[in-house]
């Protein structure tokens, strides 16, 4: 019986955080530099995922000189960071599908809830990556 009630909820939990919406205000945290760094609305456009940084919390990067073409040296706050990542599965990716207004650098992008309120954001060029969580503010 405990066996049978133990499945029923993690499968009423999982179908709760698989149906939870990536839109929403979220702050990021950098896990090199083990501090928050920028709040960033995501929304949802023709069915793909955006995300603008709406605020930053390290002025060391309010510009992105680091960034090429359009965006360079453009405030950081008005930057497409999440690029039209698209639904596969659980996950919402897109090769190109990241700025990393940082680096400068537009890499392949992964993203899933965690939890209402956890999002991992993975970032990938070539053989490298990282993975942060980020972490859905109140509004």
């Amino acid at each position: 019986m405990k066996s049978i009630l133990l499945t029923i909820c993690s499968v009423l939990f999982c179908g709760t955080v698989l149906a939870q919406s990536a839109e929403g205000l979220w702050e990021t945290f950098d896990t090199k530099r083990q501090k928050p760094m920028s709040h960033v609305r995501i929304y949802k456009q023709d069915g793909k995922l955006y995300g603008t940084v709406v605020k930053v919390l390290d002025e060391q990067y309010k510009t992105c000189t680091r960034c090429s073409g359009d965006d360079k040296n453009k405030p950081t706050v008005g930057l497409m960071v999440i690029r039209g990542l698209e639904k596969k599965g659980d996950k919402w990716e897109k090769d190109d599908g990241l700025l990393d207004p940082i680096s400068g650098l537009i890499i392949d992008g992964e993203l899933w809830m965690v939890s209402p309120d956890k999002l991992k954001v993975k970032g990938t060029w070539g053989f490298i990556s990282d993975t942060q969580t980020w972490t859905r503010v109140s509004q």
